[in-house]
């Protein structure tokens, strides 16, 4: 019978494009030098074409720190925010209630404090009375902290400049703490990730540039390894290589896919 190689030489045999004799098709013969460099090139061609992933700098899930109920949300899907805005507000009347009680626990002991120092220079009161109001001072100031710790939960503020990808809870809506609420994702530079065979680490490095075609934009662009991972999938044989896109606008978005194109030195 007849195997793959030795159909593909009749192929070429038939088109003039290898003289041959027809002894070369009896079974058990070497494969053909033309056969292997035509599968060695198709293989080189395909490997230096890779596909891509754009993904963001940083993508988190931002949870509920408190037991409640959202009282507003100020951004709709796909807005853009920047660090320290306010997302999403909760409703706290009781804890609010609470870190005033400590404004005024705190207030009235530092008014008994400086009562009993005024009363020390009178020979009024003793070190042990001055200690234990400078005590409850203290003591006032921790609970006050706590208290704010409290109260600042009732607002999730944006930890960096970023757009909102995905929004998990509606206002009103009572959550556990813990629960997710928003995605959000950073802005500024485009990321992007593929597996590359682990051979390739004979050659590419930090800093390697190469051209990347996205498909959704039908466009294309620089980009240039940032990291390497440390591991080899020992599965695949490939490696992930996490890249920067140079001159990348607000077109490209996490998510979009394309290919990678290297030129492989000689």
């Amino acid at each position: 019978m007849i195997n793959s190689h030795q159909s593909l030489l009749v192929v070429l045999l038939s088109a003039g494009l290898i003289g041959a004799s027809s002894s070369t098709l009896a079974a058990g013969s070497e494969t053909p030098a033309i056969i292997t460099q035509i599968e060695q090139g198709a293989s080189a061609t395909n490997d230096m074409e890779l596909p891509i992933l754009l993904v963001a700098p940083v993508e988190t899930t931002l949870v509920s720190p408190m037991l409640g109920r959202v009282e507003s949300m100020t951004l709709e899907m796909g807005q853009s925010f920047k660090k320290g805005d306010e997302l999403i507000s909760f409703v706290c009347d009781d804890r609010n209630a609470q870190y005033a009680i400590g404004r005024a626990e705190l207030s009235a002991a530092q008014i008994n404090h400086e009562n009993k120092l005024k009363l020390q220079g009178l020979a009024q009161a003793g070190e042990i009375e001055v200690v234990l109001a400078a005590n409850e001072v203290s003591r006032a100031q921790a609970q006050l902290a706590y208290h704010r710790a409290l109260r600042d939960q009732c607002v999730i503020k944006a930890p960096f400049d970023g757009r909102l990808a995905n929004i998990s809870v509606k206002p009103f809506q009572g959550v556990s703490q813990g629960e997710p609420v928003l995605e959000i994702i950073s802005s500024g530079s485009t990321n992007l990730r593929l597996n590359a065979p682990a051979s390739w680490l004979q050659w590419i490095n930090i800093g390697t540039a190469f051209e990347v075609w996205v498909e959704e934009v039908g466009g294309s662009y620089n980009a240039e390894i940032s990291a390497i991972n440390s591991r080899v999938d020992n599965v695949s044989r490939t490696i992930e290589v996490e890249a920067t896109i140079s001159g990348a606008g607000a077109e490209l978005l996490p998510g979009m896919s394309g290919f990678a194109r290297f030129n492989q030195p000689r």
